[in-house]
């Protein structure tokens, strides 16, 4: 992450709130990243550096967690940057409102071409819950500042994955705080293009189908059968469409693996909980989850592969994300978006501080 963790690090120390601390958690970069963290360690008193061997996302977080010394902490990836008002507008409402927890918005953001989406908005609000079905999906790690004597008091580990252990600690932290409150500001930017890029299918499925039962696990325990159910059709369920299309015809022991997975996850779910009958407004049927669900509840070894194989059927993708065309319509859409603009004024700045800060330490 080296030619994209000067903009992280930068967009932390210009924040309109100076009372701040930067901790970078170096874990086992091979580039010269190590390099430009201790730049930063010696130019700002306020930054912090752990380098460690590579041990990955889960025990990452957990160590720069436990590192962490401020009243309330967040998460910024390497490869993303925060708004200068960021800390200001956060710990403002978490202030005001006497919460433990404050949900901020973001922005989606194509370094490439500009074109920007907000991710999943929410308005201003206080006090609200986990029952509230707007934040089923607000289950990112990132876009919270969360009470550090809270988290740590919750005993709340993060799971040594490669994918999705973020979302198993959110679900857990949103069904244990009660109140939370929203900040609604756009106070991060999500930079998209190489998001998973290092994936590999081991990875996908050790770490990202891994993950699903754990979330199970604490949704269950919690009775928050609906967010989880929503969930699954929405996320295991393409997952599943990605990875089968992969694994068919190849070496055996990928589907006997997946569809292990699978029967622990489904394992301790009720049929009732598949069908139409349980969903309520919030949560809309889906046929596949159900046929896919009861096959691993069957334990029926051919039904669980003829499912599997069902969606190993590749579809052909309707938009071609790479082509020219593509790539030219969104750089005109970027033209008329004000938070395109915004996000691009952003981020040219970032690149000017690091530039003058580092010098040739950090080409791009």
């Amino acid at each position: 992450m080296a030619r994209w963790l000067p903009y992280a690090v930068e967009s932390s120390l210009w924040q309109s709130r100076a009372n701040i601390e930067v901790v970078i958690v170096n874990d086992g970069s091979k580039d010269n990243t190590a390099e430009i963290a201790e730049a930063y360690v010696k130019a700002d008193g306020r930054v912090r550096v752990h380098h460690q061997e590579n041990m990955g996302l889960g025990r990452t977080r957990q160590v720069g967690q436990s590192l962490s010394r401020g009243r309330y902490l967040m998460w910024l990836d390497a490869d993303d940057f925060l708004d200068p008002n960021a800390a200001s507008d956060m710990l403002g409402v978490a202030q005001r409102d006497h919460v433990n927890m404050v949900c901020g918005n973001a922005v989606v953001f194509s370094c490439k071409t500009f074109n920007t989406r907000r991710y999943f908005y929410h308005p201003s609000a206080s006090h609200t819950t986990f029952d509230n079905p707007q934040y089923w999906k607000s289950k990112v790690l990132w876009r919270w500042i969360i009470n550090t004597e809270f988290i740590n008091g919750q005993n709340i580990t993060h799971p040594p994955l490669k994918l999705g252990q973020d979302i198993v600690v959110m679900y857990d932290l949103l069904c244990r705080v009660g109140h939370f409150s929203q900040c609604p500001s756009f106070m991060y930017y999500f930079r998209q293009e190489h998001k998973g890029m290092d994936s590999c299918l081991e990875t996908e499925i050790e770490h990202e189908l891994a993950h699903f039962a754990l979330v199970k696990d604490v949704l269950v325990k919690a009775g928050q059968i609906q967010p989880l159910m929503k969930y699954l059709s929405e996320n295991y369920l393409r997952d599943i469409k990605n990875i089968m299309p992969q694994i068919l015809g190849g070496e055996p022991h990928w589907e006997e693996r997946v569809a292990q997975l699978g029967q622990e996850l489904f394992q301790g779910i009720s049929p009732d909980w598949l069908g139409s009958a349980f969903c309520g407004p919030e949560l809309r049927h889906s046929p596949e989850l159900q046929s896919l669900g009861l096959a691993f509840l069957s334990g029926d070894a051919q039904a669980i592969r003829m499912e599997l194989a069902r969606h190993g059927q590749v579809t052909p993708a309707s938009v071609n994300k790479m082509s020219w065309l593509h790539t030219c319509r969104r750089r005109i859409k970027a033209v008329f978006s004000p938070l395109s603009h915004k996000a691009r004024s952003r981020h040219a700045k970032l690149e000017a501080r690091a530039r003058k800060r580092l010098g040739a330490l950090w080409t791009i």
